[in-house]
C-alpha cells in the first residue's frame, strides 16, 4: 500500500473512531453494488488497523439492465470469494414493484435496498449496515434537497449514521480520491450505465448543475459538504432543543398530543415548527409527506382568532383545535359517525351508541347530586318513552330559569364546550321537546313542583378511557 492509499485508510479509521461508527471485532453488512465506490469500501474496510472486522457483501440485483445486472452480480460474488467474506444477493424486479406500488424507479429501489440490507442484517445479527456514500454523494444530496425546499434538517445532508444504524465512514472522502485509492490498489470495479442517464434528478446535478456551479467555485463540492458537516451540527443542538421544549409543552391524552394554544403561540416560528413536526412524528411515527405547507397550516391555525379549527394532514392524523387546546389525533377512517337513537321505556342502564351509558333510577326524593351529569325529573310532566341523541344543528332548548328557547350550539360555544365533546354528549327528550343536555343543563321545561308525584334519577355516565 502507497503512502497516499495508507494516509486515505487512516483518514477513514480517524473518522470511524470519532463518529464511533463501529468496533473491532464487530460483524458489518456492507452494501456492495460492484459500483468504485462500494469496492473501495469494502477494500478499506477489511484494511483498518487493528479492527478484524466481520464483513458480509451484501448485493440486492434490481434486474433493470438484464444481462448486465446479472453480471453485476456475478462480479460481486467473486470479490467477495477473494476476500473471504459471506456473499449474500437477492433478485427484485424493482420497475414491476414500482408499478405495483406506484412509485418512481428511485423510490422503489430504495425501499427493497433498505429491507434487503435490513434482513441481511438481522439475519448475521450486525453491529451495523455500511453503506459507501461519499463527500461528491454529500454535495448532490445537499443541492437536491435545496432545489425541492428543504429547511436545515434536510440541508445538513447525509448522517454519519442514520436512526436505522446504517453507517457512512466514507462522508470526507471525494469521488476522485476513491477512483485513484482503486487504481493504485490495481481493484476493478462495474460501471453502471444508468449512472450517467440524465432522466434522474441526481445525474441531472452531476453530470450537469455541479459542474456549471464549479465555474464559479471550482471546490464547490467539498464547500457543500462543509456547510452539510456545519449545518448538521447545528441541527443537532436545536433538536436537542427541540425535545426540551415538546417533552415541557406536550403530553398524551387519550391517544393524542395536546397541548395549550398560548404555550404554543409563545414560541419562536422558527421553534413552533420544530416542536410540531415532533408532536407529529410522536403520534404518525413518520415524517413521511409533511411539508412545510402543512406546518405552515397548523401555524396559522394555532395564531388564528377561530376557537375552534380541524385541519386534515398525512399519515391519518388530524390537528384540532378547541379554544386553547390543540391537539394532534389519528383520523379514525374506519369509524362511521354514529347518530344513532335510543329510545328509554322504562327506568334501568341505557348503553349509548356513542359510548358510556344513562342510569335511570326511580326515587322518592327529588334531591339529588348537585352535579352537571346527574338530573332530577317528574315523570308526571315528563312522561316516558323518552328519546336519547346526540347534537344535530337547530336543536333548541329552554334553559332552566329562562323563558325562550336558545340554540344548542350557542350554549355549547358559550361553555366553551370542544366540538369533540359536543359530539358524544346525549341530548335527552321527552316528546319533541329537549328536557337536558347531559353534562351541561336541564330545561325549565323538566322543572319540578313540590312535592313531585313520580321523581326519577337521571345519570350520564361518560364513556371511560
Amino acid at each position: 500500500m502507497s503512502f497516499s492509499d495508507s494516509a486515505l485508510v487512516s483518514r477513514i479509521d480517524r473518522t470511524v473512531c470519532h463518529q464511533r461508527l463501529f468496533g473491532p471485532g464487530d460483524t458489518l453488512v456492507v452494501a456492495f453494488s460492484g459500483g468504485a465506490d462500494s469496492s473501495a469500501l469494502l477494500d478499506i474496510l477489511s484494511r483498518l488497523p487493528g479492527y478484524n472486522l466481520n464483513l458480509i457483501a451484501a448485493h440486492l440485483n434490481h434486474c433493470l439492465r438484464g444481462v448486465e445486472s446479472d453480471a453485476d452480480e456475478d462480479f460481486c460474488r467473486e470479490v467477495a470469494s477473494r476476500y473471504k467474506i459471506p456473499f449474500e444477493a437477492q433478485r427484485i424486479d424493482i420497475k414491476g414493484m414500482a408499478t405495483d406500488l406506484r412509485l418512481n424507479l428511485e423510490d422503489a429501489g430504495r425501499r427493497a435496498r433498505i429491507e434487503f440490507l435490513d434482513e441481511i442484517n438481522r439475519k448475521y445479527q450486525g453491529a451495523a449496515v455500511v453503506l459507501a456514500h461519499h463527500a461528491d454523494d454529500q454535495a448532490e444530496t445537499v443541492l437536491m434537497r435545496l432545489l425541492r425546499g428543504s429547511g436545515m434538517t434536510g440541508l445538513s445532508g447525509m448522517t454519519y449514521r442514520n436512526a436505522r444504524g446504517y453507517v457512512r465512514p466514507l462522508l470526507e472522502i471525494s469521488r476522485s480520491e476513491i477512483e485513484q485509492y482503486l487504481q493504485r490498489c490495481g481493484l476493478k470495479w462495474r460501471d453502471d450505465a444508468s449512472n450517467n442517464d440524465t432522466v434522474y434528478l441526481r445525474n441531472r446535478i452531476r453530470h450537469q448543475l455541479l459542474p456549471l456551479l464549479e465555474e464559479y467555485n471550482p471546490a464547490i463540492r467539498s464547500c457543500l459538504a462543509t456547510t452539510a458537516s456545519i449545518l448538521g451540527g447545528d441541527e443537532v443542538l436545536i433538536r436537542d432543543m427541540t425535545e426540551q421544549v415538546y417533552s415541557e409543552l406536550f403530553r398524551m391524552e387519550k391517544g393524542s398530543c395536546v397541548c395549550s394554544i398560548a404555550q404554543l403561540g409563545l414560541l419562536n416560528p422558527a421553534l413552533q415548527r420544530r416542536v410540531l413536526r415532533r408532536a407529529f412524528k410522536q403520534l404518525a411515527e413518520s415524517l413521511e409527506g409533511v411539508s412545510q405547507l402543512h406546518v405552515g397550516a397548523i401555524g396559522d391555525m394555532i395564531a388564528s382568532a377561530r376557537p375552534n379549527s380541524r385541519l386534515v394532514l398525512p399519515c391519518s392524523v388530524t390537528a384540532v383545535r378547541e379554544y386553547d387546546r390543540f391537539a394532534l389525533t389519528y383520523t379514525d377512517t374506519d369509524t362511521v359517525k354514529n347518530d344513532g337513537e335510543l329510545q328509554i321505556t322504562e327506568p334501568g342502564c341505557y348503553q349509548l351508541p356513542q359510548g358510556g351509558c344513562l342510569t335511570v333510577v326511580l326515587s322518592d326524593t327529588t334531591v339529588f347530586p348537585p352535579h352537571p351529569d346527574c338530573a332530577c325529573f317528574d315523570l308526571d310532566k315528563t312522561p316516558l318513552p323518552w328519546l336519547v341523541r346526540t347534537f344535530r344543528p337547530g336543536d333548541r332548548i329552554i334553559p332552566f330559569g329562562m323563558s325562550g328557547r336558545k340554540k344548542v350550539k350557542d350554549i355549547y360555544i358559550d361553555r366553551k364546550i370542544p366540538p369533540s365533546d359536543r359530539s358524544r354528549m346525549p341530548l335527552l327528550f321527552c316528546g319533541e321537546n329537549l328536557i337536558w343536555i347531559a353534562g351541561v343543563c336541564t330545561s325549565e321545561l323538566s322543572r319540578i313542583s313540590t312535592p313531585a308525584v313520580v321523581p326519577v334519577h337521571v345519570t350520564w355516565h361518560a364513556c371511560a378511557d
